[in-house]
């Protein structure tokens, strides 16, 4: 996999956030013993690895244990309702994830990102449209065809409502003004396991979790919703969506995104100390190898600017999937106010 790093603004400058003594002595017992992450997804998926590979990373540099705790249930408003409980004293951290964007509309749950604090963006996942290696769609231009062709009866298949592939697949037919029929499978993996069982002729999936199908040529990727194109080792180049669809310039790189967060009210001190270990993780070389194993593009948006990014997307994303009638509350009802044009 080809080496991809977002540089979104100071979070990649890779310097290191040194605490003052005066700082030190604020945090008091922190961290009191043995820290606890919490993934709000099942084991072995994307969120899960992003954690097991930042755990023992950063407890390198805050000195006592991070152990990986998978709480699942309603696209992850259980393993966040859990973090939102706990006392906020940094013990414990969220894996936060893209997943958090879609609450004030699809109403699993109601936390949303102004529950928790962002420590950072690590990781960004865009969305695959993949098919069979028979198909006769070749690139992006021959996807757009057939859905204007077939008029809402193509079927899609995605992980679900509210996940990356269901977000993307919303995203680019309103842009685009054309409908498709979305077809749910429970998670990524039951996805590709439909389309190569012909249940769906095309999923939007990621290569995270689809990488040793793509390698094993069972699923062919035909883009995958990024500006520029990138390459898995063993298959080949997969191209990015541009230039052939400007219509979703403004809103690529578009998937999911993970990274870790504390429940809002956690002492700055804390976040300070968590920040900085979280931060060096970053840097590591091995956070580079993951991101080339994962297929995923390296973003290490920091503290502000990962909640200005959550914050961001979740009014964008949850407009679009009210207006497109693929929420169930009006986001303006939990004074959420859309992005300005």
């Amino acid at each position: 996999m080809q080496r991809r790093s977002l540089l979104l603004g100071a979070g990649v400058t890779g310097a290191s956030l040194l605490a003052s003594p005066a700082l030190l002595r604020a945090q008091g017992q922190f961290p009191r013993g043995p820290i606890t992450m919490v993934v709000p997804f099942g084991a072995g998926g994307l969120t899960d690895r992003t954690a097991r590979h930042l755990a023992p990373l950063m407890q390198r540099e805050l000195g006592v244990p991070i152990g990986v705790v998978n709480i699942t249930g309603a696209s992850g408003a259980v393993g966040k309702q859990h973090v939102f409980d706990q006392p906020a004293d940094g013990q414990t951290i969220l894996l936060q994830t893209d997943a958090i964007r879609t609450y004030p509309t699809m109403g699993q749950t109601e936390r949303s990102w102004r529950d928790f604090d962002m420590i950072g963006v690590f990781v960004i996942a865009t969305t695959y449209i993949a098919v069979r290696p028979d198909s006769q769609l070749r690139n992006a231009t021959d996807f757009l065809r057939a859905l204007r062709e077939q008029d809402g009866r193509l079927a899609i298949g995605t992980a679900g409502p509210g996940t990356m592939g269901h977000v993307a697949m919303t995203a680019f037919t309103s842009r685009e003004n054309i409908r498709y029929t979305d077809v749910s499978f429970p998670g990524h993996a039951p996805a590709q396991t439909g389309l190569l069982r012909g249940d769906v002729p095309i999923i939007a999936t990621d290569a995270a979790s689809g990488r040793e199908l793509i390698i094993g040529r069972r699923i062919r990727p035909l883009f995958h919703f990024a500006a520029q194109p990138t390459t898995v080792a063993g298959f080949g180049d997969i191209p990015g969506v541009s230039p052939e669809l400007r219509s979703m310039d403004d809103m690529l790189p578009l998937g999911g995104w993970f990274g870790p967060a504390v429940k809002r009210g956690t002492p700055a001190p804390v976040i300070e100390r968590i920040t900085q270990a979280y931060q060096r993780a970053a840097n590591d070389p091995a956070s580079q190898r993951f991101t080339d194993d994962t297929g995923t593009i390296l973003a290490r948006l920091l503290r502000d600017e990962a909640n200005a990014h959550a914050e961001r997307e979740t009014r964008r994303i949850s407009w679009m999937l009210f207006d497109t009638g693929r929420g169930q509350r009006d986001p303006g009802t939990v004074n959420l106010q859309r992005l300005a044009s």
